[in-house]
């Protein structure tokens, strides 16, 4: 399969990029040089005809691209919600199926932690940086209904590069993170779906079982919490 993964030269995206590169063909994109890949694209997410030509003779997705918190509004605009809407349309102009676009978990942060999280509770943004992954997963599931293509949202949990095997149930660990992700480009029978993308623990913060029922991720890092410590 070829794949175009957005932020490529980020944490996420890199880790995604060297993980898929074992089984597919990988193309990359980000502000900066990724000197990794012998195939890249070097552009603003917000500059549509790259847009275009990142996604031009690629199978799937995996954006993962976009501005973490703290910026303006003015460029966090240009970065995630401009810029995402031009990967969906330039996917859709290009004919591409399947897009898997990072969320983040924290779009239930508001919950206690004593509650499970699934995927059909009623997201709880705080900052622009959250709602612009509320947007985007709003965005993907009018795509996925309105043209002929399928969306996966990751909610992905805390993930570090300094850190590889998870610690809390909200930890992504390396080899989950490609997991999750080529489960959301290569899994059938998706149209629109929405996995937390964490790592396995025996404290049950989150849903994985749905992940596996949806798109067959299932992870093998997993971390172990004393029971006294859930819900702290």
């Amino acid at each position: 399969m070829r794949v175009l993964v957005t932020g490529a030269a980020g944490r996420v995206g890199s880790t995604v990029a060297r993980g898929l590169e074992a089984r597919h063909k990988v193309r990359g994109h980000d502000r900066v040089p990724m000197p990794e890949l012998a195939d890249t694209v070097v552009s603003d997410l917000a500059d549509f005809d790259s847009m275009l030509e990142a996604t031009r003779g690629v199978d799937a997705v995996a954006h993962i691209g976009g501005l973490p918190g703290g910026h303006e509004w003015e460029t966090m605009l240009q970065s995630n919600f401009i810029g995402t809407y031009n990967v969906f349309e330039a996917a859709r102009q290009n004919g591409v199926k399947r897009v898997a676009y990072a969320s983040r978990a924290g779009v239930l942060t508001l919950y206690p932690r004593s509650i499970p999280r699934t995927v059909e509770m009623p997201t709880t943004p705080v900052g622009i940086y959250t709602v612009s992954k509320v947007f985007a997963e709003a965005l993907a599931h009018s795509f996925a209904h309105q043209h002929d293509m399928e969306f996966v949202c990751v909610r992905i949990g805390n993930f570090n590069l300094e850190r590889d095997q998870p610690e809390h149930p909200h930890h992504l660990s390396h080899g989950d993170c490609v997991r999750v992700f080529e489960q959301a480009l290569i899994h059938p029978g998706v149209k629109f779906e929405i996995v937390f993308g964490v790592s396995g623990s025996n404290w049950p913060l989150y849903d994985v079982e749905h992940g596996k029922r949806a798109i067959g991720y299932e992870p093998q890092d997993y971390s172990e919490v004393p029971e006294e410590e859930w819900g702290r």
